[in-house]
């Protein structure tokens, strides 16, 4: 992990920098109102005007008040509404709650496996994120505090969503990001199960999507790159994959579905759809059959199963 400065009461925060060392975000953090070594990383909470309370994890931000429905709404509903009625869900990581607390607005939901590897973030979470945290209260949830990459070997389950809600591939999360793990991803998936996991930013991860996606196009029979804006991740910008065993994943999302979900603080259905609307520097990273996919789909105007054929 790079070298960072502890954050310290009415200060500067400079986060560990991307791109070389060229490319950094700045907080200015009111007051540290908690701070503790886990048995996996260094924790901080931060209290950042405007931006409200941040969670840092080894010294990069997780997750803030200010931005957190867009990066939960995306790596939630999307792939939950391309599958036709998602029942079993689990998550790998998402200590903080807040992709639990989306899972849970879908109604077709009964049960919810969560593997968080650090069980201190799921306390921290409840502490200081009530508003993320909710859903740990929830009967439908089974929490386990261990392994993801173990969790997916082991479980006899067959999850209709499978969530990877990772940080970044350094440190704990470096085993969530490798052919082994997506191959074990897909073999819990139940028939016509879908999956959406980090795929991190195409201006920061160049390397790391080139080579997913190249893994993802041998193991799954659909897998496209999505992205959200997060102001507070580096670069502005988040990227997804989603990965499915049989749904079509560009199909426009169900308008009486999306309205169960209701209130959302980002996600609206045209969002969805063009959250798959790549530029040329993303398409470059992905197959040719993936980008042609995403590109063309928009390009002449089909959508649906229709537009399936020519792929």
């Amino acid at each position: 992990m790079p070298e960072y400065s502890q954050p310290a009461d009415d200060a500067l925060y400079l986060e560990p920098a991307d791109l070389g060392g060229s490319l950094g975000l700045a907080l200015k953090v009111d007051r540290v109102l908690h701070h503790e070594q886990t048995k996996y990383q260094e924790l901080h909470v931060l209290q950042c005007g405007p931006l409200g309370r941040v969670l840092l994890l080894d010294g990069i931000i997780q997750t803030t008040e200010f931005d957190e429905p867009a990066y939960h709404e995306m790596l939630v509903h999307v792939p939950l509404l391309t599958h036709p009625a998602p029942s079993r869900v689990l998550i790998i990581g998402g200590g903080d709650g807040g992709t639990l607390r989306e899972v849970l607005r879908h109604p077709t939901v009964r049960q919810v496996d969560l593997c968080e590897i650090d069980g201190q973030v799921v306390e921290a979470a409840k502490r200081f994120f009530p508003g993320l945290a909710v859903g740990f209260s929830d009967p439908r949830l089974k929490l386990s505090i261990g392994d993801g990459v173990a969790y997916l070997n082991e479980t006899q389950e067959r999850y209709d969503a499978i969530l990877i809600d990772s940080s970044d591939p350094d440190g704990p999360a470096k085993g969530l990001f490798g052919e082994a793990f997506y191959q074990s991803v897909k073999k819990a998936l139940a028939p016509g199960g879908v999956a959406a996991a980090l795929a991190e930013s195409y201006y920061l991860y160049q390397d790391l999507i080139r080579d997913t996606f190249a893994l993802l196009e041998g193991i799954f029979p659909h897998a496209c790159y999505y992205t959200a804006q997060v102001p507070t991740y580096n670069s502005g910008l988040m990227g997804f994959a989603l990965m499915t065993t049989l749904a079509y994943p560009l199909s426009p999302p169900d308008a009486m579905r999306v309205g169960e979900l209701m209130p959302l603080k980002y996600y609206t259905e045209a969002v969805h759809r063009a959250a798959f609307a790549l530029p040329r520097p993303a398409l470059n990273l992905l197959p040719p059959r993936i980008a042609a996919l995403q590109e063309n789909i928009f390009a002449s105007g089909r959508g649906g199963l229709a537009g399936l054929a020519d792929f």
